[in-house]
């Protein structure tokens, strides 16, 4: 019978055993799903940063137009389609918080029409968006349709204030009892009310304040100068206003003295 010898064993060589290797496949899985949670966070974190810097880009947009408009406005009064007149900048229009009369829109293929522009800004507290609207024409016809621009969403309160010849603030504008114009006004439901005249500061007030309540983004407010007046002496009216309004306050007895 033949003896068969194996070759020895070199002396220093050696290899992974099962359990070193079932180790570093496990180690190697677990950084591995470290890496993937990491990568998904920053990921998820960039969708995050692009949605709401999305939002604030329209934001953005949005009162950079509407300072535009209100800095371009013109006492400019128009006819609407029944021909009746309506005054430069009115807050009293059926549907829209905002109306006026804007200079300024350009014509880049030189068409045949005016650089004036009328716009209207409107809240709908139900679908809670801003939408501006312009016509092509100053004095419309019965068949003119407006051009609808749906700017903002998410927006959840919109209040417009306008500054008077007397540095006082009002909430409508313009505000009269005498229809110097024919403008006809109308209330929250939509029903006429008594007609307004155009003031005699030439249709457009000093200032107007737009205030914008987003749901992110919280409270905006914009302070739009029209024309020359005085931002110290209107504090001043303010203050004295709030005074009268809290002493009258403590003699009905509402306020403790």
């Amino acid at each position: 019978m033949k003896t068969v010898r194996l070759p020895l064993r070199r002396q220093g060589q050696s290899g992974f055993t099962l359990l070193e290797i079932l180790i570093a496949v496990l180690i190697t899985g677990m950084l591995g799903l470290g890496i993937w949670q990491v990568m998904n966070g920053l990921m998820a974190s960039r969708e995050a940063v692009d949605r709401v810097s999305g939002e604030f880009e329209k934001v953005h947009r949005t009162i950079m137009l509407l300072e535009r408009d209100l800095f371009q406005a013109v006492d400019r009064a128009v006819k609407d389609g029944f021909g009746d007149s309506r005054p430069a900048m009115s807050s009293l229009e059926q549907d829209a918080i905002l109306t006026l009369t804007r200079q300024g829109w350009r014509n880049p293929l030189g068409e045949r029409r005016s650089e004036l522009q009328r716009v209207a800004w409107e809240y709908d507290d139900m679908d809670q968006t801003l939408n501006r609207n312009y016509w092509t024409v100053l004095d419309r016809a019965q068949n003119t349709e407006p051009r609808e621009q749906q700017l903002l969403e998410r927006v959840l309160a919109v209040e417009v204030r306008f500054l008077n010849r007397e540095n006082e603030w009002q909430d409508n504008w313009p505000a009269g009892n005498n229809n110097a114009t024919g403008s006809a006004a109308f209330d929250d439901d939509g029903n006429p009310v008594d007609e307004v005249a155009v003031p005699p500061s030439g249709g457009l007030p000093l200032a107007v304040e737009f205030t914008l309540e987003h749901e992110r983004f919280g409270i905006i407010t914009r302070l739009i100068d029209l024309g020359t007046f005085d931002a110290e002496q209107t504090r001043l009216n303010q203050q004295q206003r709030e005074e009268q309004r809290r002493q009258q306050q403590q003699q009905d007895g509402e306020v403790p003295q």
